[in-house]
């Protein structure tokens, strides 16, 4: 009798909870949003999209059921959309306009993933695992926001303490490189380094075509700004080169390009560094090797 009580009592709060759609942050709402949940809500709007074992690393120290129940209220309150409708994923969450505007981060509610899922996970974590280590990251959202509005970008930099940075001039992009004479490539994250300029995070999973790679790393290259390329082998192999048949050394794209040390595995210690990608979600890491191999 008491489980059925209970379970009765949880179906009138949940239905309640639908109905008056609050936020969390007023009397009546039926539960209260902590700083954990503003978290999450910042994080969901500004990489698009986190696995509920992401959410609960980030923002409760491992603890998925806590998770599960916090991101069910900010659900039912119209402030997240939550899916398991892809296997491999398990519990997805990206939040609705709603919940953006309560996020506070200056950026719109995140289209639905489809295609693009892997790759915004696996930006979420490592972009994640950095801020945990207290960095501070900019994503691609936050990074054509902010060049979008001239002076933002600078502004942006100064709040950080990035030095010698032209307040209130927009002389051409800042976050993002110069790529060609009208071009501009948005790096997947911007690492801001306080008195020290900025660097940024490539993940790559599959392959570009030479020539598109070699044109980032080139702008890259002009720009003179440090970037971290996190791939699959495949992606590995073609930043770095790899032995060929004889056993000699067949340099790759970032080589060709200037940017490494040719004949010979050189993971960088200059502008461009190359490490392998691996993701701290179990679920993601798995998802990007067999990503990788079919591909």
């Amino acid at each position: 009798m008491e489980t059925k009580e209970s379970a009765s009592a949880y179906r009138v709060r949940a239905e309640r909870r639908r109905r008056s759609r609050g936020t969390g942050e007023a009397r009546g709402d039926g539960w209260v949003r902590t700083e954990a949940d503003e978290r999450l809500l910042a994080a969901a709007t500004r990489y698009g999209t986190l696995t509920l074992r992401q959410a609960a690393t980030a923002f409760w120290n491992g603890r998925e059921e806590t998770a599960r129940a916090r991101v069910r209220l900010m659900t039912e309150a119209g402030l997240l959309h939550r899916s398991a409708e892809v296997r491999w994923a398990g519990t997805v969450v990206w939040t609705t306009d709603r919940g953006a505007k309560v996020a506070g981060v200056g950026l719109g509610a995140p289209h639905p993933p489809g295609e693009r899922l892997l790759h915004r996970l696996a930006l979420a974590d490592v972009g994640l695992r950095q801020e945990a280590k207290g960095n501070v990251v900019l994503t691609e959202r936050e990074v054509r926001t902010a060049e979008a509005t001239p002076g933002r970008a600078a502004e942006l930099l100064a709040d950080h303490g990035v030095p010698h940075v032209p307040i209130g001039a927009q002389s051409g992009p800042l976050l993002a490189v110069p790529a060609g004479a009208r071009a501009v490539h948005w790096p997947d994250l911007v690492l801001v380094l306080p008195g020290d300029g900025i660097g940024a995070i490539e993940v790559e999973l599959t392959p570009k075509t030479p020539g598109s790679l070699r044109r980032i790393l080139r702008a890259y290259g002009q720009a003179r700004r440090r970037v971290l390329y996190l791939g699959t082998e495949p992606v590995v192999r073609q930043l770095q080169g790899r032995p060929g048949p004889d056993g000699r050394w067949t340099d790759g794209v970032g080589q060709d390009v200037g940017l490494l040390r040719p004949g010979g595995p050189d993971p960088g210690t200059g502008l461009l560094r190359v490490r392998p990608f691996a993701a701290a979600d179990p679920a993601v890491d798995r998802q990007v090797v067999r990503y990788a191999q079919r591909r």
